[in-house]
């Protein structure tokens, strides 16, 4: 395996938004430095313990795309707002990603939504992900001209070149939008992020990529948060891993993001009701 020449620019927290929105803009993808702090970090890493442990590797879809997708050895599991408290603090509500998902999808409708939260725990020897788009999931949504999807992969452990880094093609979000699942690319044309525990890589729908082969000993630990624009259907079924007491109990902001409220266009059209009534008047009392 041959180590990239491409590279994906690195900024630390405090970066002003503009400056980040740029890079995103340019390259399709940014590494933020201590997007968690190590506190945060821990917290979210021993909430979701248990489910690590439970857990087996590999895809249970039945589906050979699937399979081959999701890896033979990747631990994946998804539901983090019903696993941790940690989590919905600290990442579902990250002010550095949220800021950013604000400019990028409130151009595409009024309000986003939270697509999916999983974490990705590659082991040793997986072979890399073939590289592909995360708009993929709604190919009637997309087209050239407008996000529906931005992506930030938290690292919960280092991310290394050897462990398997999520691989990037730096500018390919603009190539012309398809679905893409697989895509031939010269090395020298992909970039890796590598990146310490707790920075993170925000990324674009558009943007070409896929984790990177793991040749190490050790186990790599993501954690992908995703949202989408809010008219559109989400990868994950929030409001069933996170029920209706636990949703009472979390701030009215990711109430909204895990679909506890209904969308309201600017053309005056109303959807995901209940009674022709807004989800959220179910917590009129809750804080």
């Amino acid at each position: 395996m041959m180590r990239a020449m491409a590279e994906l620019q690195t900024r630390d927290r405090d970066t002003p938004l503009d400056e980040l929105l740029a890079i995103l803009d340019a390259d399709g993808g940014v590494i933020i430095r201590d997007l968690l702090d190590e506190e945060a970090r821990q917290a979210i890493v021993d909430d979701l313990s248990d489910a690590y442990g439970g857990t087996a590797p590999g895809s249970k879809s039945g589906s050979e795309q699937w399979e081959v997708f999701h890896g033979q050895n990747t631990i994946r599991f998804c539901g983090l707002a019903a696993r941790s408290r940690a989590f919905v603090d600290h990442a579902l509500l990250n002010p550095v990603f949220t800021a950013m998902t604000d400019e990028v999808l409130h151009g595409v409708g009024t309000d986003y939504w939270l697509n999916t939260s999983q974490v990705m725990a590659v082991g040793p020897g997986e072979p890399a992900q073939y590289l592909h788009r995360d708009e993929n999931n709604w190919p009637e949504a997309i087209n050239d001209e407008r996000e529906v999807t931005l992506s930030c992969m938290f690292a919960l452990s280092d991310f290394t070149f050897e462990n398997g880094a999520t691989a990037v093609v730096p500018g390919s979000q603009r190539l012309p939008a398809g679905v893409m699942r697989g895509h031939e690319v010269d090395p020298e044309d992909v970039a890796y992020a590598e990146m310490p525990a707790g920075a993170g890589m925000v990324y674009s729908g558009k943007v070409v990529h896929g984790a990177g082969e793991n040749t190490s000993d050790e186990w790599r630990y993501g954690m992908h948060v995703s949202f989408v624009a809010a008219w559109l259907r989400p990868e994950e079924a929030s409001p069933i891993a996170v029920d209706r007491e636990t949703a009472a109990t979390l701030p009215e902001r990711a109430r909204q993001l895990l679909g506890w409220s209904s969308y309201h266009s600017d053309g005056g059209g109303r959807t995901w009701l209940l009674d022709f009534e807004d989800v959220a008047d179910l917590f009129e009392s809750a804080g």
